[in-house]
């Protein structure tokens, strides 16, 4: 397994200062986030890819692990354009995976609504998946997703060898995450649909192609093993699995500049104990 940090933790911060700052903390691998008005930190419309590659490779850098394009997918009518985008983008610029997610059901929506709509649109989605070789990550951040059965449930809609899952222990951990538009973000969902992180990891493990590494207490994010959330059984599971892929460290980014830096320095020598034993 490989280290990497989501360039989220400084999103408040220019992605010039976030790569610097993940880089000179010791991690090899890192995440970018594309994600609206929450952490615009590369435009997939707007930036060039190739820009990007080569300013992440002068901090050091192995490889960007991932982009997060975070869509609310049943109500966003933007959703398979930004995604669709993303995923050229992302071949373009070398990475291998798209992350995004269902999000989720507006009022007055029945259930089998929804899952049409995330059916259609994952299909166009998966077409472009497919034609660019890249990845495409369903995160446990939504409506279904974050529901007993419900991952599962969504990866069967359009079967296809291009459609991941980017595994967030603490989402299923607290039963919700931070949901985004064009307008905004705010937390969605609540502590009713709190889960286990661990047993849904082993319904799914099999398509595990990103992890997002993460614990809380409540809502605040912590340092890896300090919190609430059972990581060390979570990577265990995943060892077992011959998972090879990263495991990023991610925040909110809510708290301040030194105390995400202090968080991240604790985490890399956590995950790396973990990693050896």
């Amino acid at each position: 397994m490989k280290i990497g940090c989501n360039t989220v933790s400084f999103r408040n911060y220019p992605l010039e200062k976030a790569l610097e700052t993940i880089a000179e903390t010791g991690y090899k691998y890192v995440e970018i986030e594309a994600n609206l008005a929450w952490c615009s930190h590369v435009d997939p419309y707007k930036d060039d890819p190739e820009r990007i590659t080569d300013l992440v490779k002068s901090y050091g850098f192995k490889g960007i692990s991932a982009i997060g394009v975070h869509r609310e997918m049943i109500s966003d009518p933007n959703a398979v354009a930004d995604v669709t985008q993303a995923l050229t983008w992302a071949k373009a610029a070398g990475i291998p995976a798209v992350i995004t997610d269902e999000g989720t059901l507006p009022e007055g929506m029945s259930e089998k609504e929804g899952i049409d709509i995330i059916k259609s649109n994952l299909k166009k989605m998966l077409e472009r998946a497919e034609a660019e070789k890249v990845f495409l990550c369903l995160e446990t951040h939504g409506y279904y997703s974050l529901s007993p059965g419900g991952m599962e449930k969504l990866l069967s809609l359009v079967p296809s060898e291009w459609l991941k899952v980017n595994y967030d222990m603490a989402n299923v951990h607290r039963g919700d995450y931070v949901g985004t538009n064009r307008e905004g973000y705010a937390w969605k969902l609540n502590s009713s649909k709190k889960g286990d992180e661990v047993a849904t990891l082993k319904s799914i493990v099999s398509y595990v192609a990103h992890v997002h590494a993460k614990d809380v207490i409540g809502r605040k994010a912590v340092a890896l093993g300090q919190g609430e959330v059972n990581v060390r059984e979570c990577i265990k599971i995943l060892k077992q699995s011959g998972y090879e892929g990263v495991l990023s460290f991610e925040t909110e980014g809510e708290d301040s500049f030194e105390q995400n830096k202090k968080m991240m320095k604790e985490s890399l020598s956590y995950l790396e104990k973990l990693i050896t034993e």
